[in-house]
């Protein structure tokens, strides 16, 4: 079982492989200069929203756009490594809730900082956030699964993507809701969460809706009970959402992209309008579509009043619940 509280000092990981301090450059010949690097700061497996949008940003912009996964820490260990790369217009960074805005109140040792050290390009995505089930457990549905908690209070485990992340507020949030108590357990991507639920050691996962996913739901060895979202998934059309099941929760789970502060304007514009281009096309709506998703382009003011409100909408439930990273 992987512990909830991490005993390594999470500013130790940030800073390892560091050293240099951030530098501007000029944006006059970006991107002819070197490959850009796309950090994602969760495990391989979780990434096919951002291998697609890189890959025909790579193609507008004409450079090789190499995408780096560094999870851990529930998305923090690779966003706070972007912050401290130069800003020269050559590390970007995919921005979700908990790393990009909601960790600002659950680390206390947080060594960057999420609404200050980041400039931002474009939202991407509004994800369908889907609580799954293994399809040998003895319940077939959300109201079944419920009631299997209540009689059997902490039996059910869950996983997210690490405490404060959306995952988690989203399970404490039901939890409170159904009067139901889970084992809630952090992983760094959700293959592991795949691998663990196919050896049976893990019962349920609240997670983005995404390709590893569909393809157990297709071969049958997971159901989804509920869906987060205001309305159902077009991928899903007969999984009820949680309102229409009783429980009074709806959450809208995003991602976008970031780059580090300082990173010049131009830079930012050029890159909002290759992924905006992208984002608007048949093929980038059809594509998020089959995965429950749907494109958000946006203008990098925009995506920052996005993240900003993000963090508002959070902090009394942090604080209710002292959610609290170590």
């Amino acid at each position: 079982m992987r512990k909830l509280v991490s005993t390594l000092s999470l500013g130790a990981l940030l800073l390892a492989g560091t050293l240099g301090l951030p530098v501007k450059a000029s944006a006059e010949d970006w991107p002819a200069r070197k490959p850009i690097t796309a950090i994602f700061p969760f495990a391989a497996g979780s990434d096919y929203i951002a291998r697609l949008v890189m890959g025909a940003v790579e193609k507008e912009i004409g450079q090789k756009i190499l995408i780096d996964n560094r999870p851990g820490a529930g998305g923090a260990i690779g966003t706070g490594y972007a912050a401290r790369q130069p800003a020269d217009g050559y590390t970007f960074v995919f921005a979700y809730p908990g790393p990009a805005a909601n960790f600002t109140n659950t680390f206390a040792d947080l060594p960057y900082k999420p609404l200050e050290d980041f400039e931002y390009v474009s939202g991407i995505s509004k994800a369908t956030m889907v609580i799954f089930a293994r399809t040998d457990l003895p319940f077939e549905d959300f109201k079944g699964m419920i009631d299997y908690a209540k009689a059997n209070p902490g039996k059910l485990s869950v996983s997210n993507s690490g405490i404060g992340t959306y995952g988690h507020m989203v399970e404490l949030a039901f939890s409170d809701l159904a009067g139901i108590k889970m084992k809630m357990v952090p992983y760094k991507g959700n293959s592991e969460v795949v691998t663990d639920m196919l050896s049976g050691s893990l019962d349920m996962s609240m997670d983005f809706l995404n390709n590893n996913y569909m393809k157990q739901i297709e071969a049958g060895t997971m159901r989804p009970l509920a869906i987060v979202s205001a309305e159902r998934a077009a991928g899903l059309p007969d999984v009820p959402t949680f309102k229409e099941s009783g429980i009074n929760l709806v959450a809208q789970p995003w991602a976008g992209l970031m780059a580090p502060k300082g990173t010049p304007t131009s830079v930012i514009e050029r890159m909002n309008k290759a992924v905006v281009n992208y984002l608007n096309t048949d093929e980038a709506k059809q594509a998020f579509a089959k995965i429950g998703q749907q494109v958000n382009p946006t203008t990098p003011e925009e995506f920052r009043a996005v993240v900003v409100a993000e963090e508002a909408k959070w902090r009394e439930l942090i604080a209710k619940y002292e959610i609290k990273n170590q």
